[in-house]
């Protein structure tokens, strides 16, 4: 199986272009997770360019490792679950005028005997850039490059009674010189268990001796699926907690609000 390893968020040039002559797209929610009992979800295309743009939805599969990073994957995650069998997207190509939107139904076909568990995909929109054309009454060729513009998403699909906890570990408060960001940070790792992903946000509060606590740093989208069982990661803080006070970093759980973890950290 031949595999490319790529960014957690395929964003195939989306944000590393800054003309409007390249499509800007976007997906809302940034992940959908559909529960045991289930059969739909939905999503929002958003065309955030200056041109009308034709978007076209498609499955892609990724393997997650221990820093958040992914593998793609020319097989599913699972050989018992392959989106391209259950999954149907309403529509699946469109066309959308300049920061239009254009909602998509989920429909899900669960295979009778699927077993209890988590089965994951990564779902894609994509557009496609045409190179440019010679311009014929001038005589002048202009040259250029067929894009493919895009951004995913995961999609979780549970079947059964799941759970999912949380723990963070092996704190570390790094000060600006200790860093390549010349920022101080936070590192820490966060650990799963259970037979379900942690997809959690990650938020750091300092509290000097005497004082009110002040959220100071945070993460967004700091998920564990479940084929791995710890991921590390770094916060940059917005502020160097300076004298004695405390450090706290809680771990809660996105979909549902639910604190998986949060530890307090006594400065000296």
């Amino acid at each position: 199986m031949r595999s490319n390893v790529i960014a957690f968020f395929i964003l195939l040039l989306t944000f590393f272009v800054t003309s409007t002559a390249f499509a800007r797209v976007d997906i809302i929610p940034r992940m959908v997770v559909i529960e045991n009992r289930e059969r739909s979800g939905e999503i929002t295309v958003l065309n955030l360019s200056d041109k009308e743009e034709t978007y076209t939805l498609k499955t892609i599969n990724y393997k997650q490792d221990t820093v958040g990073a992914y593998t793609t994957l020319e097989e599913p995650l699972s050989p018992l679950f392959n989106p391209i069998e259950v999954l149907r997207m309403s529509p699946k190509t469109f066309t959308l005028p300049p920061m239009g939107k254009q909602k998509v139904r989920l429909s899900l076909r669960r295979p009778a005997d699927l077993p209890d568990g988590e089965y994951r995909f990564h779902l894609l929109a994509i557009a496609e850039k045409q190179p440019q054309k010679a311009d014929t009454e001038s005589g002048k060729v202009s040259v250029g490059l067929g894009i493919n513009l895009g951004i995913s998403i995961p999609v979780i699909v549970r079947q059964g009674e799941l759970s999912a906890s949380g723990k963070l570990e092996d704190i570390l408060l790094k000060t600006p010189s200790e860093t390549k960001s010349k920022k101080p940070e936070v590192t820490f790792k966060a650990v799963r268990s259970g037979s379900a992903s942690t997809l959690g946000r990650i938020d750091v509060a300092w509290r000097p001796q005497g004082g009110d606590w002040k959220n100071i740093g945070f993460v967004t989208n700091f998920n564990l699926f479940d084929e791995i069982n710890e991921r590390t990661g770094t916060i940059t803080l917005d502020e160097m907690p300076v004298g004695k006070g405390e450090l706290r970093l809680s771990y809660t759980d996105t979909d549902n609000g639910t604190l998986y973890d949060e530890i307090v950290l006594q400065k000296e």
